[in-house]
């Protein structure tokens, strides 16, 4: 019997799942393997019949049926295919690339059909299987197969165990994908699946690896043929998100009927779908003796369940299935137990191939002569248990897995394992049975080490929504109110530092709002918020909300309609209704309001709504909140705002209009307040450094124009208008010649080579590392890859593994473990800090190439308080790795110098990883693998070709890129542009007495001196001048005349910030400098019309709180108001009298007599806490409240200070600031 060589014998004597014999290579120089001889081609991985492909274990899933089909097509049958499920992590993405393969699907005669829930889809498969009741004159057969996660197998268990009791029609089959998350990564609940199929009697295998996914799908195919039963594949995480050299041949899987009889008789499976009361106990007979005795035939004749390590004195057996056998490997090598080690210590190793039913026989002939017996498996003891019984009357043999000898916990039942946690387990079990080799007291003591080391507190990426994403608005609260969440993109509130959004508990998929109904008699609350998807609604919950409606619960379901289920890829709901349709439905169902959110309302210009609906803008969410909760009954909310980065993908290929609305920030009336990150929540939302502090700017290239930032409490929101067809523009398209880059000595491959990428969610990090993969895979090297996701689409870290080898001698695991990373490629500054991932560096190993730019976390964008210090984290990951190699490339600058787009950063950084000589694959073919990708090619090579310039010739590089203004608005372009008033300022400058000033120190006074004559006028200026003249003077006599003027410097920048306040008069004259005009012109390829969207003082003197846009006609307007701040602060100023102006007109005084009073106890000793106490104001920021909030904060803690100051003041000096 032949397989499809999936399993070959290495060298060393150890069987590695998931191989085979490699194709020949030859050599090239240098040790680079030689490129393919042919051009390959995308359709290869579902194609090609003969040769080496490299695929992911989601192509793998795609390629199955067409391979299933391929071979009965060569028996002679004419057989169909039919694909349903519904999309769940790790198989999230499966039904996406089913659609991408669609024409390849078509041509081999596989029909996918995505289901509306999962139950619903496996009844679907029930209909394939009886065809030998109806008529087929051109179909033989039908091999069917569901997809889903943990959640799907449970709610479909009655149907699963319907069709399995069934059975399977003559040629047909039916196999179950069940993708498992283990650890919980991005499911409510872990998920274990092997005893719920166990409770249907459907039997399960359990692939190791990615090639093992074609193998065992077509033996899980054939054998549910042969047996009549359905039969699950268990997929977990690890595999389904890796990936791997995979070999085929038009010859390559052969299998083996059994000649099973029963009772004397052949065995032959019978379908039976009446489901007869009774009458099916017969049924039930035949399934668990009769097909389950094929199953049993079936996996001994062709070998599944199989013996990869023995010897003749083994006293100590290691029974382990599917990933985990290959992490007990992986394990074992990395403590020196190579095969040869396994035999000499008298260690036997078995892989599981199907874990129900177990082959008992296959167990007891395998324990014969043990003494000890480790069975080794992820979750809770489903293959131990089995095992335990298959032993129980061969003799006395010791059997450890989930306990040790002493009862001790020994391999966890929660989350999951991998070959380091094994080697660590491993190691202490079976130290009193088997001298173990240096090389393991080494591993042990290394991984201890690396897990324990203290990295000091690092700073850490928090989940967040995208860009625009409408949940940013669509979760808010009314005050008072508490929330409940269900699966979706929507839960990430649940983990989010944001009162007014926060869900305070989670159902399950289908779940939403039915615990209300049992809770509500029982509590005082009167009141309750569910949240609910469209995608859980057109899944499940509708019924839900006609059940709380006949059992009169005060509830309100707000539905989050965004049109695709964005939490797994973005695939539009199947059967989903329209906006208008869901209303309609609604409205019969008794519910007495219904209140519809419209981003777009004028999409529902003109449409007659049903009359319990009313339609409003999002400004009056929380509004509409409060009004539903004082309505007795159910009440239904719904918030139609389309998924952010979905349009966005739409509009990138033209399938949606491109935007005609942008929004800018003048970043000289922006006070860095952090308003508008608390109200628009929005990833976009950036801090710049300025010669006047942090700003908050606009990132054009990953803003999604939401536009809910306008209505932050802050008039430098600027929109901007354009026609259709004027886009954002680009720097020009340019040229680079990559033949005159001298090519590097690239890394060897004489063991294998690890890569460990940490990234960030939704920047193309896994792109980038399938694009190295197949790069490396036409080299003709073996490569295996692992992605680890789990939220990673809301900015958290992806985590990927790459492992490339030579020739022949692929490696056991796809994950690079901790202290293996040859090369550490961040991504990601702030995922490269995390301990977890730094522990995969070995300072004598591991070398580093980092892009130094830091994308905001969520709690930047909502505090903007929050610093990092990039060469701190840096140095951070310098210090793990080899620190003399660690190259640095600010990545996100060359890419938006060259294309305007930060998303080419990850391949900028890529070429400067290959240029320096530290990633084994050609330059051609990572070329290729771009091509092959398909998306923006042009731009893809260009950045990979920049980032190899960047280590070649840096010069050359910065001489190509365009160079972005830092800021739009900038007052020293302003002031120079100009050339007015300098007399006056140079004048007045003749008057600063600052000796030792620095240049730096005296450019920025004389900045700020000619900003304050243009604010109001030189004698205001002047004003501040001889204040910083007797600061000057009181630190020199304090500190001596080689004083550093700190404390000077500290005063010059904050009394100035609070001089110039931001009243109306200032932001009428910031808001219509050239500079800023100019330049936002500049950013777009047509004309442009500004909008500023501001709030009168006169709105809110009646109570109107919303802003306004006002056009071009307001420009006249805006500069009479600038040109009248000569009556500022005077009885003539109606702005005067507000509140706020009058806070800030005293934090002047305040501020001076704070001065005052600090100066004459200056001192060496406590000279740090004088100058914390100067900077104060650089905290008070904001408008209005904002500000008068800011303002309070900064008085208490100039209280805390001054306490302490003069807790140890010695004898004073008489300084006078009185100006």
């Amino acid at each position: 019997m032949n397989t499809i060589a999936f399993e070959t014998l290495l060298p060393d004597g150890i069987s590695r799942v998931g191989e085979s014999a490699p194709d020949p290579v030859d050599p090239a120089p240098g040790g680079q393997t030689g490129l393919t001889s042919r051009i390959p081609s995308l359709f290869d991985r579902y194609d090609l019949d003969n040769g080496r492909v490299f695929l992911s274990g989601i192509q793998a899933l795609v390629r199955l049926p067409m391979e299933q089909m391929r071979r009965d097509r060569r028996a002679g049958f004419r057989t169909r295919s039919f694909i349903t499920g519904f999309p769940g992590s790790p198989l999230g993405g499966y039904d996406i690339a089913l659609a991408q393969a669609g024409e390849a699907l078509k041509r081999h005669g596989v029909i996918h059909l995505p289901g509306q829930n999962e139950e619903l889809a496996a009844t679907t498969l029930m209909g394939t299987q009886m065809l030998d009741e109806h008529p087929h004159p051109d179909v033989d057969g039908v091999v069917a197969y569901w997809y889903g996660k943990g959640p799907g197998v449970d709610r479909s268990g009655d149907a699963l165990k319907h069709g399995n009791f069934a059975g399977t029609s003559t040629l047909g089959a039916v196999v179950i994908l069940s993708g498992e998350d283990h650890e919980a990564k991005s499911s409510t609940v872990p998920y274990q699946q092997e005893f719920a199929f166990e409770h249907h009697g459907i039997p399960v295998l359990y692939p190791a690896s990615v090639s093992e996914f074609i193998e065992f799908g077509l033996h899980a195919a054939e054998l549910s043929r042969y047996s009549g039963c359905w039969v699950a594949l268990k997929l977990v995480g690890p595999l389904c998100d890796g990936g791997e050299v995979v070999r085929f041949s038009p010859d390559g899987f052969c299998f083996e009927r059994p000649a099973l009889e029963i009772d004397g008789e052949p065995f032959r499976k019978v379908a039976n779908f009446k489901f007869f009361p009774v009458l099916n106990i017969e049924t039930e007979r035949q399934l668990y003796v009769e097909r389950h005795a094929a199953v049993q035939a079936y996996v001994r004749l062709n070998g599944l369940n199989r013996v990869t390590v023995s010897g003749d004195h083994d006293c100590i057996g290691i029974i382990s299935a599917g990933k985990t056998y290959t992490d007990t490997l992986q394990a074992l090598e990395d403590l020196g137990l190579d095969a040869a080690g396994l035999r000499n210590a008298g260690i036997r190793m078995a892989k599981i191939g199907v874990l129900c039913p177990l082959d008992q026989g296959f167990v007891r002939e395998f324990t014969k002569g043990l003494t000890k017996l480790i069975v080794i498996e992820e979750k809770r003891d489903f293959l131990e248990r089995q095992v335990g019984r298959a032993v129980c009357d061969i003799g006395p043999i010791q059997i450890l897995g989930k306990f040790d000898a002493q009862g001790r916990p020994l391999f966890p039942q929660e989350g999951g394992m991998n070959s380091d946690m094994l080697a660590r387990l491993l190691g202490r079990t079976l130290a009193g049975d088997v001298e173990m080799p240096a090389r393991a007291r080494h591993r042990i003591a290394e991984l201890h080490g690396l897990v324990t080391h203290d990295w000091g507190a690092q700073p850490k990426r928090t989940l967040n929504y995208c860009s625009g994403c409408p949940h940013n608005i669509s979760t808010k609260l009314a005050e008072g109110q508490i929330a409940w969440g269900a699966p979706g993109c929507h839960i990430f509130a649940a983990v989010m530092d944001t009162p007014d959004k926060r869900i305070e508990a989670v159902t399950q998929l289908g779940g939403e709002g039915l615990p209300w109904i049992g809770l509500a008699p029982f509590t005082s609350r009167k009141h309750i918020v569910q949240n609910v998807g469209d995608g859980s609604l057109m899944h499940s919950s509708y019924q839900n909300i006609r059940f709380a409606v006949t059992a009169g619960v005060n509830i309100t379901f707000k539905i989050l309609f965004n049109g695709v289920i964005a939490n797994t890829g973005g695939q539009v709901s199947p059967g989903a209704p329209s906006v208008l349709g869901l209303l309609s439905h609604l409205a019969i169902e008794g519910i007495p309001k219904i209140v519809l959110i419209a981003k777009e309302p004028q999409r529902y210009k003109g449409v007659t709504l049903p009359a319990v609906v009313s339609l409003r803008t999002s400004d009056k969410l929380e509004h509409s909140m409060k009004e539903l909760s004082g309505i007795a009954g159910t009440t239904v909310l719904i918030y139609d705002g389309e998924c952010a980065n979905e349009r966005r993908r739409r509009q990138k290929r033209g399938k949606a209009p491109a935007p005609t609305r942008f929004t800018v920030i003048n970043e000289d009336v922006c006070e860095n307040c952090g308003d508008c990150g608390r109200v628009a929540n929005c990833m976009s939302l950036q801090k710049i450094d300025t010669e006047f502090g942090a700003k908050t700017q606009i990132h054009q290239s990953s803003c999604n124009q939401d536009q809910a930032c306008i209505q932050g409490e802050c008039p430098s929101f600027v929109t901007v208008e354009v026609a259709p067809g004027v886009k954002v523009r680009r720097p020009k398209p340019q040229k680079l010649d990559a033949s005159s880059i001298p090519k590097p000595q690239l890394p060897d491959l004489h063991e294998p080579y690890c890569v460990y990428i940490p990234g960030l969610g939704g920047t193309g990090v896994i792109t980038a590392n399938a694009i190295l993969a197949q790069a490396a895979s036409l080299d003709g090297s073996e490569v295996k890859s692992y992605d680890q996701t789990g939220a990673a689409q809301k900015w958290g870290a992806v985590l990927s593994s790459l492992i490339i080898s030579a020739p022949g001698r692929p490696s056991i695991s796809n994950r690079v473990g901790l202290g293996k990373a040859n090369l550490y490629l961040t991504l990601d500054l702030l995922a490269g800090v995390d301990k977890n991932n730094l522990a995969c560096c070995k300072a004598d190993v591991t070398h580093a190439v980092i892009n130094s730019d830091v994308l905001p976390s969520g709690d930047m964008i909502r505090n903007p308080k929050i610093v990092l210090s990039k060469n701190e984290m840096i140095a951070t990951i310098a210090s793990a790795a080899n620190g003399p190699r660690c190259i640095v490339v600010d990545g996100r600058r060359v890419a938006e110098g060259l294309f305007g787009d930060y998303v080419m950063a990850n391949m900028v950084t890529i070429g400067a990883a290959y240029q320096s000589g530290l990633l084994p694959i050609s330059a051609e073919n990572i070329e290729v693998a771009i091509k092959l990708n398909g998306t923006q090619v042009d731009a893809n090579v260009l950045a990979f070709h920049a980032g190899r310039l960047s280590q070649h010739d840096p010069a050359a590089l910065t001489r190509m890129l365009e160079e972005p203004y830092v800021a739009l608005s900038d007052r020293i372009v302003e002031h120079t542009d100009r050339g007015k008033g300098e007399a006056k300022v140079d004048a007045l400058m003749d008057r600063l007495a600052v000796p030792g000033a620095s240049e730096a120190l005296k450019a920025a006074i004389r900045l700020r001196v000619a900003d304050l004559i243009d604010y109001q006028d030189s004698r205001y200026a002047l004003r501040y001048l001889e204040c910083l003249n007797a600061t000057a003077r009181a630190e020199r006599a304090a500190m001596g005349d080689n004083a550093l003027l700190d404390a000077t410097e500290a005063v010059a920048r904050n009394l100035y910030k609070l001089m110039a306040y931001k009243d109306e008069y200032e932001v009428a004259r910031l808001l219509l400098q050239r500079t800023f005009s100019k330049r936002v012109r500049e950013m777009f390829t047509g004309p442009v019309r500004m909008i500023f969207n501001l709030q009168p003082p006169f709105l809110r003197w009646f109570g109107l709180h919303q802003k306004v846009g006002l056009g071009p006609w307001v420009r006249p307007f805006l500069a009479t108001l600038a040109a009248c701040k000569f009556v500022r602060g005077s009885v003539f100023d109606p702005f005067s009298y507000l509140q706020v102006r009058r806070e800030e007109r005293g934090l002047v005084r305040w501020y001076l007599e704070l001065i005052e009073a600090a100066l004459p106890l200056l001192s060496a000793r406590n000279r740090a806490l004088v100058i914390k106490l100067f900077m104060l104001p650089a905290d008070i920021r904001g408008y209005e409240h904002i500000k008068s909030k800011a303002i309070a904060e900064a008085k208490k803690a100039a209280t805390v200070l001054n306490d302490q100051l003069n807790s140890n003041k010695h004898a004073e000096r008489v300084i006078s600031l009185t100006v």
